[in-house]
């Protein structure tokens, strides 16, 4: 059994990533807060055993910072693909499914706190069920994961970077023929209230990240 968990990454570019952040933190200090989100996410990932672990960069695998993490973490990469982000799931399953995959489990980098023993959860749950989701307390997902096959039409006419999204993906999924398990909720932090709050809450984890001062 062979299996992938995919990061979902954009280029720290300013004015492209976490843009709900920049009123608040200015461009700078949101590309900041967002390549430490990614590298947190990367390095705790990189404690799973028995996964391939990969960077689905946008818009292409050729920034210096995805290069420092390949390097670092010693993962591999490939370029996002599609027009919008259903397509761009759907591309990442289908070309990594191709490739021999069994179970794949896809990421954001919204989630910097994610526990690992919510990705083991998925991968453990693929094992008698077709599809895995990780619901937002927002709205959203913070995991998606499959077996065997994705199924395109699970991802059509979602309002993505909206609260929308669960309720959507789960009334697709239902007229289908597909054993689906949810994990447990957890968050994204996309504004400054949910930046704030993960402040105060990793020092309940225990945990310290390099946020910049706001």
């Amino acid at each position: 059994m062979k299996r992938a968990l995919i990061t979902f990454v954009k280029a720290p570019v300013p004015g492209t990533v976490k843009t709900r952040l920049q009123a608040d933190l200015g461009a700078e200090k949101t590309v900041e807060v967002y390549r430490t989100f990614v590298s947190e996410i990367v390095s705790q990932c990189a404690r799973l055993k028995g996964t391939d672990r990969l960077l689905g960069c946008a818009p292409s695998v050729d920034h210096d910072f995805f290069i420092e993490l390949m390097k670092k973490y010693k993962m591999k990469s490939f370029s996002q693909r599609g027009p919008d982000l259903g397509a761009r799931i759907v591309n990442a399953f289908k070309d990594h499914f191709k490739k021999g995959y069994s179970e794949i489990v896809l990421i954001g980098s919204d989630s910097p706190t994610i526990p690992m023993n919510y990705i083991r959860k998925a991968f453990a749950s693929l094992e008698k069920n077709d599809f895995v989701l990780g619901p937002c307390c927002d709205g959203g997902l913070y995991l998606i994961g499959a077996k065997g096959k994705i199924i395109p039409e699970i991802f059509i006419n979602i309002q993505w970077d909206s609260s929308r999204v669960l309720n959507q993906t789960l009334d697709n999924i239902g007229p289908l023929n597909i054993k689906l398990s949810l994990l447990p909720f957890w968050y994204d932090v996309d504004t400054i209230a949910e930046l704030t709050f993960l402040k105060k809450h990793l020092k309940y984890l225990n945990r310290r990240l390099a946020l910049p001062v706001f």
